[in-house]
């Protein structure tokens, strides 16, 4: 029983350690979205539309929806110009794209995050990526406490 828990505990810190690297520079790309500049800006023009159809293996075809936004903002002086609503971009379905939309009528008043360095990166939405981040923490301690039971039961 020891040897067993021994490599599944290494199976399960690998795996973690997997997960953890690239979630660890997305909560590093997080946190400094998080700390972009925020100005007001205004939508321009505002439209959910809809996207080629995909196919799925059963043969049923899935419609998704993407948000066609325009909106400008003042920064530095100078007026700039924005389409996204999210970082990371989506495409939506029906209700949800129209709920989204709901938020940004068009002539209404949006607060806009742009790269402190370059502007023409800018975004209604920023979304956190590292969604696995405590999960790899979580699977690469259970794994070290099961290698590290293994170890013990097989010297005991």
């Amino acid at each position: 029983m020891g040897p067993s828990l021994i490599i599944f505990g290494v199976v399960m810190v690998l795996l973690g350690a997997g997960v953890f690297f690239p979630a660890r520079k997305a909560r590093m790309l997080d946190q400094a979205r998080e700390a972009w500049p925020q100005v007001p800006g205004t939508v321009t023009s505002l439209e959910v539309v809809p996207q080629p159809p995909l196919k799925i293996r059963s043969g049923k075809e899935i419609i998704q929806y993407d948000i066609s936004i325009n909106y400008q903002f003042r920064t530095g002086g100078q007026l700039h110009f924005g389409s996204a609503v999210s970082l990371p971009r989506h495409l939506y379905s029906k209700d949800e794209a129209d709920r989204i939309a709901a938020r940004y009528p068009a002539g209404g008043a949006v607060t806009v995050r742009h790269h402190p360095e370059n502007v023409r990166e800018c975004y209604l939405e920023i979304e956190k990526t590292a969604k696995n981040y405590r999960a790899s923490i979580a699977w690469m301690v259970f794994g070290g406490l099961l290698a590290l039971f293994g170890l013990l039961w097989g010297a005991g």
